[in-house]
């Protein structure tokens, strides 16, 4: 009678209790398997995911010990703890996010937790198996093995209020269908994921007349120029030809004469103010200073959007039920180095003396307690949009600088203002004083070094001794930097 337990019990060698079943075989006390079980809904329950997971093998293996597998009655504890030691290894965080080792023992966890045939747990562990599935596995490209996540999704309709809530507080940022079916179930009963998802497409609201106008911006507008010199010109020349038809004399032909040259440069003066009409077109109407940062703020806005659905993360405070212990950072330069050289680049300074370009360089940093992600794009002005990308991920420990340093001019920085220069004498402008930067003799640089020589670096301004530095027109660089640094020197100081 396998199924039956012996009351009879005796010491063994480490001073706890055992069962001697009929067989003779020893299974250790099974009340030890419920209470790490129970020890482990209360670490899941209050986010201690590592210990959770020790708690649930604890008691998954204290049932092997006492053969409760044989157990009808324990057959809903065995599943409950095979699911939740899945959940648990999860950690709260996508399981796109673990790598292949964890997915196989999440796998397991969750194939085990279905053989048991336990009415709703089964549920919830085919659920759960579908968005690793989605997540892990179709998100990155590869066929899982059968059945489909889309067959699996159809658990969810199984599943109420109180079984939904394991899924809906513990798993976060998950891609794919399967999500949305749970999140319209769970919408059924009047509830939401505790972690909000950030799969979500970012909403841009673009500006049919933004290319055009950040073109404009950049396009010096020449000087004022008046229509009355060639008018005149032209209108004394024909003057001339009318008095000197008239005089029918000797004089006709000094007239004439002079009517020609004062024509000839008259209309040479009219080509000259025809083109300027042209180059003015071409320049104007110009977007504000302000219209322009509103651009770069919407960007700023867009980016982080889309960079925390790239790293991966919720971007609020952990108090608010996100991932960040400070708000989400944002460091906007100029590209450098070889990146620079590939741009046609335009770089301006505005009507307030702060600088902008057509080409922003933007690092968006997410600060958890033990990592710093880094999204980094470089923008197009004009669209708005990133035409190169990359994501990084470091420990604090692995930044050995986070610095703003004044630094010479680099010579790619010289020629790209000589170009502004060119640029305003192509117009028929003359460079005026607060437009020369051939003086400039120091960039402004912000600077993120990583250990293994890796660096992050952009300019911010450009300045010389005597005017100070014109920064580029995004105010929280400063901001960023502080921060950046606090969070390395206390994981620093505390390693």
């Amino acid at each position: 009678m396998d199924h039956e337990r012996s009351s009879q019990h005796v010491e063994n060698n480490q001073g706890g209790y055992v069962f001697a079943n009929q067989n003779g075989q020893q299974s250790i006390y099974i009340d030890s398997m419920k209470d790490h079980l129970q020890n482990g809904l209360m670490a899941l329950k209050g986010g201690m995911y590592a210990k959770a997971v020790t708690e649930f093998e604890e008691s998954l293996s204290d049932a092997r010990k006492a053969g409760a597998e044989r157990l009808t009655d324990a057959a809903h504890d065995l599943a409950l703890g095979h699911f939740s030691a899945a959940l648990a290894m999860l950690g709260g965080r996508p399981p796109g996010d673990r790598v292949p080792e964890e997915i196989d023992r999440v796998e397991n966890h969750l194939e085990r937790a279905i053989g048991y045939a336990d009415p709703v747990i089964t549920h919830q562990a085919t659920v759960l198996w579908a968005l690793v599935k989605d997540d892990y596995y179709t998100a990155h490209g590869m066929v899982p093995r059968p059945p489909t996540a889309e067959v699996m999704a159809e658990s969810v309709h199984g599943l109420g209020p109180s079984d939904l809530e394991p899924l809906l507080t513990h798993v976060g940022h998950v891609r794919g269908r399967t999500w949305q079916v749970l999140a319209a179930r769970a919408a059924e009963f009047g509830l939401r994921p505790t972690v909000e998802q950030v799969d979500r497409p970012v909403a841009r609201k673009h500006d049919p007349k933004r290319r055009e106008q950040v073109r404009k911006y950049f396009i010096p507008t020449p000087a004022e120029r008046s229509p009355a010199v060639h008018s005149t010109a032209l209108g004394v020349a024909a003057v001339l030809v009318v008095v000197a038809l008239a005089l029918q004399n000797f004089g006709t032909v000094l007239f004439l004469v002079a009517a020609f040259f004062l024509g000839r440069w008259g209309w040479r003066k009219y080509g000259e103010y025809r083109r300027y009409l042209k180059r003015r077109a071409e320049a104007l109407p110009k977007p504000s200073d302000a219209r322009m940062d509103d651009w770069l703020k919407e960007d700023v806005e867009a980016l982080r959007d889309k960079a925390a659905d790239q790293v991966r993360l919720n971007p609020r405070l952990k108090k608010d039920g996100g991932d960040l212990v400070y708000p989400v950072q944002t460091v906007v330069g100029l590209p450098t180095g070889e990146m620079r050289q590939a741009l046609p680049m335009r770089i301006i300074r505005g009507d307030d003396k702060r600088l902008r370009a057509d080409h922003y360089d933007v690092l968006t940093l997410f600060l958890t307690n033990d990592l710093l992600s880094v999204y980094r794009c470089l923008i197009d002005f004009h669209t708005g949009e990133p035409i190169y990308e990359e994501v990084t991920e470091r420990h604090y420990r692995d930044i050995v600088g986070v610095t703003s340093n004044r630094i010479p001019v680099p010579p790619h920085v010289v020629e790209l203002f000589k170009s502004i220069d060119e640029l305003i004498a192509e117009s028929g402008e003359e460079a005026v004083d607060d437009r020369k930067y051939a003086d400039l003799s120091f960039a402004q640089t912000f600077s993120l070094s990583i250990i293994s020589g890796e660096k992050f670096e952009m300019s911010t301004g450009f300045g010389n001794s005597t005017d100070g530095t014109d920064e580029i027109a995004w105010t929280n660089n400063g901001p960023a930097l502080d921060i950046i640094k606090k969070m390395v020197r206390a994981r620093h100081s505390s390693t």
